[in-house]
């Protein structure tokens, strides 16, 4: 399947992917790039371990003392939903 980011969303991915998630990044292929956006082409298997890697992260970094999201905190929803097989 092809799963379309704006360039936010693929750059935060890429780079908090940690590096025990590294065969996750790994598993990302980049089709194309267009203006702000980036294509890449995945499984559905690496889909749902994306969405379950956002899913413990914005648990973890996702919300602030007031159980407001943090910027990261919506990335990951927006992750979250880009994901959703």
């Amino acid at each position: 399947m092809i799963i379309k980011l704006n360039k936010n969303q693929f750059d935060y991915l890429i780079y908090s992917l940690s590096e025990e998630q590294n065969l996750l990044r790994l598993k990302l292929k980049k089709v194309s790039q267009e203006n702000q956006f980036v294509f890449i082409e995945i499984d559905e298997e690496t889909s749902d371990e994306i969405r379950d890697w956002a899913s413990d992260e914005l648990q973890r970094r996702g919300f602030d003392i007031n159980y407001e999201l943090t910027p990261d905190g919506k990335i990951l929803e927006d992750l979250i939903d880009l994901f959703y097989v």
